[in-house]
C-alpha cells in the first residue's frame, strides 16, 4: 500500500498537482510585514503542489515535519551522530534494550497555547499501532514522572533513530482522523511555525511568536517549486533563493564561483547509491556475473560524470569510507578499482567468453543489461549513461532505460528490470537500517529480491546488539556485501546543499556541522535546528 508510510518518522515527501490555497492561523502566528527578510527554499522538483500537511502521508509537503510538527529527537549524521534533543531531552535504555525511558521537555506547547503532554505521546504511538504505521517493536507506552516509558517485544537498540523520528500529534485533534485520506489543511503542531498560504508553486510558513523553545529568528519561510535546474541556477546566483538542494550541473562553476564570498556548497554524504541487479532474472542471479560487473566499473568516472565533487566513490561494503572507517576493516575500505582482466575472469566462471569485444554466453548470445533510471533527472541520466558506457567497454550490451518517475516506480514495484541505478540508501546512527532496507527479505526497498537466511540472522543480531557491540555485529553483513554482492556499491550520494549568506548567516557547514542541513525531507529535527540557528546578515 503506497498511500502511507509504515515508518516511525514519516518523511515528508514531494507533492504533486493542483494549485489550491489553504490557511491556518495558529494562535501564535505572527502577522504583518516583517523587518527581516523572508527565507526562500527551493524544496520541490515538481511544477505544482497539492496541499497536504498530514505528517503520516507520503505526500505531505516539506515543512510539515520540522516546521509545524516536531519529532522526539534525532542524531546528527553530519557530525559523529551526536544526540539532538527536540521534544525529548534525554533517553535511558533499560538493560537488555527491551525498554527505554524518554524525558519530555515540559515547556512544549501546541500552537494554540495548550501544553504538549505525555498523553499526546502515548496517543501518537497508539494511533500509529492502530493504523499499522509503526515499524518499531513497541509493546506498551506508559506515563512516568518526567515523560514516558516504552517497552518493546524484543531488544530495540538499533531502532533508536527511528524511535526518535516519531512525529507527535495532538490527541484532541487527531482522534478520529484517517491517516490515509486526511490532508490536514489546518495543521496544529508544536513546531516553530504555523501554516501561511499554499499555492501551486509555494508553501509559506509563519513564525510563532510564542514558540516554546526560543525566539524564532526567521519570520517567514517559503518553500518553492523548481522543475528547471537552469532557472534555479539563475535564481541562486541572483540570491532570489537562499537555500537549495537540486542537482545543478557543475555547481561549483555555475554557482559557487559566481560569488565565492557569499555562495556556498556543502555536499553532505548521507546515502549510498548501488547498481541494483535483478537477482530473480538470469544471469544476474550468478554471483560471478555480479562480481564481473563490479570489477568493470570506474566509480570515479561515474561520480564525475555530471557534477564533480558532489558524489564520491564508495567502498564495497557500501558504508562510506570517509565517515565509517572505524567500522570497516582497512583492507575493505577503498572503492574497487576497475580491473578488466579480473572482470573477464569472473565472467568466464559464469560461462561468458570475450569474442570480438563481446561477452558471449554458452547459448551464443551476448550478455545484455538494461539499466532503469528516471529520465527527468539530468544528473541521474548522466551517471547511468556513464555506467552503461563502461559496461559496454567490457563487452556487455548495456543500455539505459530512462523513463518518467511514475513508470520507474511501477517497473520497480513489478520487479520488471535488469538493473536499477537511482535508488539510494541512507546511513543512520548504526548500519542496521542501512543494511536492513537494502537486504532484508521483509523490506519493501529490497527490490533486487535478495533472500538469504544468513543475512536475516545477521540483521536480527545487529538489531538486538547493544551500542558497544554493534560494530562487531555489523561484520557479517559487511562480509555478505563483499562476497555475495547482493547489490553493487557505486557511489556515496552527496546532497548538494547550496546556500548564500547575503540575507542570513549561521548556516551549518563542513567547518561547523551542528546539524545535517535538510528542509525536512529526512529529519524535522535537522530542519528546525538549522532554521532556529540563523541570524540576519
Amino acid at each position: 500500500m503506497r498511500s502511507r508510510v509504515k515508518l516511525t518518522a514519516v518523511v515528508a515527501g514531494l507533492a504533486l498537482l493542483s494549485a489550491v490555497t489553504a490557511c491556518s492561523g495558529g494562535a501564535g502566528a505572527t502577522g504583518g510585514a516583517a523587518k527581516t527578510p523572508p527565507l526562500t527554499v527551493a524544496a520541490y522538483s515538481q511544477p505544482t503542489l497539492q496541499p497536504n500537511f498530514n505528517p503520516f502521508s507520503v505526500n505531505a509537503l516539506r515543512g510539515t515535519i520540522g516546521l509545524i510538527y516536531e519529532q522526539l529527537f534525532d542524531f546528527n549524521t553530519a557530525h559523529a551522530s551526536e544526540f539532538m534533543p527536540s521534544l525529548v531531552t534525554k533517553y535511558t535504555w533499560a538493560p537488555g534494550g527491551k525498554a527505554i525511558d524518554l524525558a519530555l521537555d515540559n515547556r512544549a506547547k501546541w500552537s494554540d497555547g495548550s501544553a504538549l503532554t505525555a498523553d499526546d505521546v502515548i496517543f501518537t504511538f497508539d494511533y500509529l499501532k492502530q493504523h499499522e504505521l509503526l515499524a518499531l517493536p513497541v509493546d506498551k507506552v506508559t506515563k512516568t514522572a518526567d515523560g514516558v516509558h516504552l517497552t518493546f517485544t524484543k531488544p530495540a537498540y538499533a531502532a533508536i533513530q527511528d524511535l526518535g523520528r516519531t512525529v507527535i500529534v495532538p490527541k484532541k485533534v487527531w482522534t478520529g482522523k484517517d491517516p490515509d485520506t486526511d490532508t490536514n489543511l489546518k495543521p496544529m503542531g508544536s513546531g516553530p511555525y504555523t501554516l501561511g498560504q499554499v499555492t501551486g508553486q509555494q508553501a509559506t510558513f509563519k513564525a510563532r511568536d510564542d514558540y516554546w523553545k526560543q525566539k524564532v529568528p526567521v519570520p517567514q519561510i517559503t518553500y518553492v517549486t523548481t522543475s528547471n535546474t537552469n532557472l534555479l541556477a539563475q535564481q541562486l546566483v541572483r540570491h532570489e533563493v537562499d537555500l537549495a538542494y537540486a542537482g545543478i550541473p557543475d555547481v561549483k562553476t555555475q554557482y559557487v564561483q559566481k560569488n565565492a564570498a557569499q555562495n556556498h556548497l556543502w555536499p553532505v554524504y548521507a546515502s549510498m547509491k548501488p547498481l541494483m541487479l535483478n537477482l530473480k532474472r538470469k544471469p544476474f542471479d550468478n554471483v560471478h556475473v555480479r562480481k564481473g560487473i563490479a570489477l568493470s566499473i570506474d566509480r570515479q568516472a561515474v561520480t564525475d560524470a555530471y557534477n564533480p565533487g558532489v558524489y564520491q566513490p564508495v567502498g564495497p561494503t557500501g558504508l562510506y569510507q570517509g565517515t565509517w572507517s572505524k567500522w570497516i576493516d582497512a583492507k575493505d575500505r577503498d572503492p574497487l578499482k576497475p580491473d578488466k582482466t579480473a572482470a573477464l575472469a569472473e565472467f568466464a566462471q559464469a560461462g561468458y567468453k570475450e569474442q570480438g569485444g563481446k561477452l558471449i554466453g554458452a547459448d551464443g548470445k551476448q550478455l545484455k543489461l538494461q539499466i532503469l533510471t528516471v529520465s527527468a533527472f539530468a544528473d541521474g541520466m548522466a551517471y547511468t549513461q556513464e555506467l552503461a558506457s563502461q559496461l559496454t567497454a567490457v563487452g556487455i550490451d548495456a543500455t539505459v532505460n530512462g523513463v518518467p518517475s511514475a513508470a520507474y516506480t511501477g517497473d520497480e514495484d513489478k520487479r520488471d528490470f535488469d538493473a536499477i541505478y537511482g535508488d539510494a540508501f541512507t546511513f543512520g546512527t548504526n548500519p542496521y537500517t542501512f543494511y536492513n532496507k537494502m537486504l532484508s527479505k521483509k523490506s519493501k526497498t529490497n527490490v533486487v529480491g535478495w533472500d538469504d537466511p544468513a543475512t536475516e540472522a545477521a540483521l536480527g543480531a545487529l538489531a538486538q546488539a547493544a551500542p558497544d557491540a554493534q560494530l562487531q555485529a555489523s561484520k557479517p553483513l559487511q562480509q555478505i556485501m563483499l562476497t555475495q554482492l547482493p547489490v553493487v556499491p557505486v557511489s556515496v550520494k552527496g546532497t548538494p546543499y547550496m546556500y548564500n549568506t547575503e540575507h542570513w548567516t549561521g548556516w551549518p557547514s563542513a567547518e561547523d556541522p551542528y546539524t545535517t542541513p535538510d528542509p525536512g525531507a529526512i529529519s524535522g529535527v535537522f530542519a528546525a535546528t538549522m532554521f532556529l540557528s540563523l541570524k540576519p546578515a
